[in-house]
């Protein structure tokens, strides 16, 4: 069976709002930045939890920024506040730096493609 035309452009029209719909679901997602470094002996768990290996420990820095308030909040262990964790703590700061650049860029890239679906949307039904 052959597909006509209007039968595709339905089916790019259905894409394009599915991906808007993705998009707005977890729009929530792209405001809010979580940044951990952690250092010691440690495993990920298969949900992405951080957990001490048996008899070992570990520190932990973890930054949240509310990219559309602006807020950050900063958690770090107590070991890691002393001098000769100064270079730690300024990986981290660069960390929270580049966070910024990928979610802008992400962001930006995500409206790029909105625009490219709906002009190739409109264009398919001339």
């Amino acid at each position: 069976m052959v597909n006509s035309g209007k039968e595709i452009s339905k089916n790019e029209a259905n894409k394009l709002e599915n991906f808007i719909k993705y998009v707005q679901e977890r729009i929530v997602d792209l405001t809010n930045l979580e940044i951990k470094t952690i250092v010691g002996e440690f495993d990920v768990t298969v949900d992405n939890e951080i957990a001490p290996r048996q008899g070992e420990d570990f520190k932990v820095m973890n930054s949240r920024i509310n990219l559309i308030d602006g807020d950050i909040t900063t958690h770090i262990s107590n070991d890691l506040v002393y001098d000769k964790y100064e270079w730690l703590r300024n990986f981290h700061a660069h960390k929270e730096e580049r966070g910024h650049e990928i979610i802008n860029s992400n962001i930006q890239a995500i409206m790029s493609l909105i625009e490219l679906f709906k002009k190739t949307n409109q264009e398919q039904k001339k």
